[in-house]
């Protein structure tokens, strides 16, 4: 599902090709990132990070784990709340996208699409809530270790209706596969694809972006931003139990009284859990 695409449109798919490789840009609900019409408001993300929520790049690529967002270190006696589950007891199945050899030293994914009409500033609140469920990839600025993700904004050409991408950017291709296989499962409809070399030039690079500016607790969705709840409500759900079969994403956005959303503005995913009794 595509961001800031309305539930329930169809997919249009354009292939691009970068030598001898063609990829699909997909361009409505089959990829990417979801929202509802009601919900305009809402903007519809590599190392392992430790429980406190302070991730160090690994020495090696990261395991087949993954790890729901961890609460900020403790201070005094006062115990920091728990991750959903240890980074350790998680995984998400590398069988559900098309990998590249974990060695790639270029390693790129494009995780999700959205329309020329939401800006170059478009939030992305989909990729955002996965990353901040899933802080054994550390985002920044740059991708120099095993586990660490960069994130940048691209926009494709005329053929691709000059349609957003944001592209994500690896050190290993063990990273990228392993940020691309928890994305599809955690977004049920994307299609995320991933890269073994320079992303395609028809895919122009517009600007770099910092997915999870600031600490932790301050990327939780706005009370007011109905998608992003919704996104962050899957993202922690999919989390603790990733054999969910549901999209809960679009479920919510269909129907978001039936949901408790206002737990999505919790931190970590063990309160928003907690709270919406699970």
């Amino acid at each position: 599902m595509n961001e800031s695409w309305s539930v329930g449109r169809g997919v249009l798919s354009v292939l691009f090709f970068s030598g001898a490789s063609a990829l699909s840009f997909a361009c409505g609900d089959g990829s990417g990132e979801a929202k509802s019409d009601t919900a305009a408001s809402g903007a519809p993300a590599a190392k392992p990070a430790k429980a406190d929520g302070s991730a160090k790049p690994a020495a090696a690529p990261p395991p087949t784990a993954k790890a729901a967002d961890a609460a900020p270190a403790a201070k005094g006696d006062a115990p920091a709340p728990q991750a959903v589950t240890a980074p350790e007891q998680q995984s998400y199945p590398l069988g559900n996208i098309k990998a590249i050899p974990d060695s790639c030293s270029n390693a790129h994914v494009i995780l999700a699409n959205a329309p020329a009409s939401v800006g170059v500033d478009y939030a992305w609140q989909y990729s955002k809530q996965a990353m901040l469920a899933n802080q054994q990839f550390k985002t920044g600025s740059s991708a120099t270790a095993p586990g660490q993700v960069s994130f940048a904004v691209h926009q494709g050409d005329a053929s691709m209706a000059e349609a957003f991408a944001l592209v994500a950017t690896c050190a290993d291709g063990s990273t990228c596969n392993r940020l691309a296989s928890m994305y599809k499962a955690v977004v049920k409809s994307s299609n995320p694809q991933v890269l073994c070399g320079d992303v395609p030039k028809a895919l122009a690079l517009k600007k770099k972006i910092d997915l999870l500016a600031g600490d932790p607790a301050s990327n939780v969705p706005a009370a007011s931003d109905t998608i992003g709840k919704c996104a962050r409500v899957a993202a922690c759900t999919i989390a603790s139990k990733p054999d969910t079969t549901d999209d809960v994403g679009i479920q919510c956005q269909k129907a978001p009284t039936k949901f408790k959303t206002e737990c999505a503005t919790k931190y970590p995913c063990a309160e928003v859990m907690a709270c919406l009794g699970q």
